[in-house]
């Protein structure tokens, strides 16, 4: 649906909501609330059918089906009284409490499409914050009524049943809150849609006029119901359940956030100490669980930190297409090796041309490839580095430099091995130049030093007409 018929039908269904307050209790406003009701079913219904993934299609699809479940549960009450029976409140409970749990549904599977990898942050904070809210609805909207419980168990059910499954709908609000993803329109509406919802439930309670309770909470309703159909209906309704690409960040008011949500327990318990014992006993229970889900969540958030910092320090240490270390780490691996120890200087022969003419997808396998075999050709405790372009470094530790002539020999056998991309074959050779250090050389050769005279020797091997090595002339 375009803007302008989304706005079309956003003022149509304003129109209708008002309608509907303006005549609840009468035949007329019934008609209207049915009627709007009727086309907001279908909408929510062709919305979701229309969707060409399954993992978009399924969230929507419960947005359908509580749509459904609550008009069902608000038609039991006149259909009883058309056919002249008795209105019996259970059929009318377990299709509202369905209802309540398929947007809860709906809610939650749109935040674990669009949070991914990133969900579990989001599910503790989301705990955290729900429990708090539950503790509040609870004090305040159900406590007061337990006692009727046992003389009317439906009629308190039916009494409590919105502001339990308000606590839903906001578990549901709160992790699409805190999970990562777009916020455009179509979530501001969902979101929209879901606070008038919880207001409606929540604050009819505090309207002294029955009559007017009525209208307004029946007003709310529908507008709320219209205005997630128009979170399906609206051009960006795919955010809503596409992954997101960027991983979250810690912003300073979650932080609060879940102080608060921590205190709130502990508050109550000190401000009304006349609970009785199991009530007492829910809220020390909740005061444990929600220091447990904050410990749990810091405890996450410090560990993906680590897992960031040892990422970071890998990457400055290490050349991010084949995995070698760079040049930086080269200079500390030459530093810290022994008196006797030889470097290799290679420099591969031919790779301009491939890469050129095959692509630098072709010329990145065969840098990748060749990485591989000098990690075969070489020792655990030696250190190989990529230096950039075609070039790279072996540190053999402890090798002299006649020990370290057949470990060239081997390099210069497997680099020339054809490397295979897309079906075609490509050979690439190298020129490696070798100088080691005497092991009683002592500080006369630094790993500056080393490392240039390696580099020469591998020119000097260019010059001579490469694919072989040649021996540093130290002394020179």
């Amino acid at each position: 649906m375009n803007r302008r018929m989304l706005a079309l039908y956003l003022v149509a269904t304003v129109a209708a909501a008002l309608a509907a307050g303006a005549g609840s209790g009468h035949a007329s406003g019934d008609l209207v609330y049915f009627g709007a009701y009727l086309s907001i079913c279908a909408f929510a219904a062709r919305s979701a059918l229309s969707r060409r993934r399954s993992e978009d299609r399924f969230p929507w699809l419960y947005v359908a089906v509580g749509q459904v479940a609550w008009l069902a549960g608000d038609a039991v009450y006149p259909v009883s009284t058309l056919l002249h029976r008795t209105y019996d409140g259970v059929p009318s409970a377990v299709l509202w409490t369905f209802g309540y749990a398929a947007f809860g549904a709906a809610l939650i599977g749109m935040a674990r499409r669009r949070a991914g990898r990133w969900l579990r942050p989001a599910v503790l904070d989301m705990l955290t914050l729900a429990v708090a809210a539950a503790i509040g609805i609870w004090v305040v909207f159900i406590s007061p009524y337990l006692a009727d419980a046992a003389a009317d168990p439906l009629g308190a059910y039916l009494y409590v049943m919105g502001p339990l499954g308000d606590v839903v709908i906001l578990a549901g609000v709160l992790l699409l809150v805190l999970s990562p993803g777009r916020r455009t329109g179509a979530t501001r509406l969902l979101l929209l849609s879901a606070g008038l919802r919880i207001a409606a439930d929540l604050g009819s309670s505090f309207i002294p006029s029955l009559s007017l309770a009525m209208a307004v909470g029946t007003g709310v309703i529908l507008l709320s119901n219209a205005l997630l159909v128009a979170a399906a209906l609206h051009p960006n309704s795919g955010e809503l359940t596409t992954a997101a690409r960027q991983a979250p960040t810690l912003h300073p008011a979650r932080v609060w956030f879940l102080g608060v949500g921590l205190l709130t327990a502990p508050t109550i318990f000190f401000a009304r100490r006349e609970y009785a014992e199991n009530e007492r006993i829910m809220l020390f229970t909740a005061t444990v669980l929600t220091a447990g889900l904050i410990l749990a969540r810091f405890a996450s958030a410090l560990r993906a930190l680590e897992r960031a910092e040892r990422e970071l320090s890998f990457r400055s240490r290490h050349d991010p297409l084949t995995g070698l270390v760079n040049r930086a780490a080269l200079a500390d691996a030459l530093a810290a090796c022994p008196a006797g120890s030889s470097v290799l200087y290679l420099d591969l022969d031919g790779f301009k041309a491939v890469n050129d003419g095959a692509g630098h997808g072709a010329g990145d396998v065969i840098l990748q490839v060749v990485a591989q075999r000098l990690r075969a050709a070489s020792r655990d405790c030696d250190t190989i580095a990529r230096l950039g372009g075609d070039e790279f470094a072996v540190v053999l530790t402890g090798l002299s430099s006649a020990e370290a002539v057949p470990v060239a020999d081997r390099i210069l056998r497997d680099v020339a091995q054809p490397i295979e991309h897309d079906g075609c074959w490509h050979t690439v050779g190298a020129s490696i130049g070798i100088a080691g250090a005497d092991a009683d050389a002592g500080d006369a050769w630094s790993p500056t030093a080393l490392l240039r005279a390696a580099d020469a020797a591998m020119y000097r091997a260019k010059r001579l007409g490469r694919g072989r090595w040649v021996l540093a002339d130290l002394a020179a």
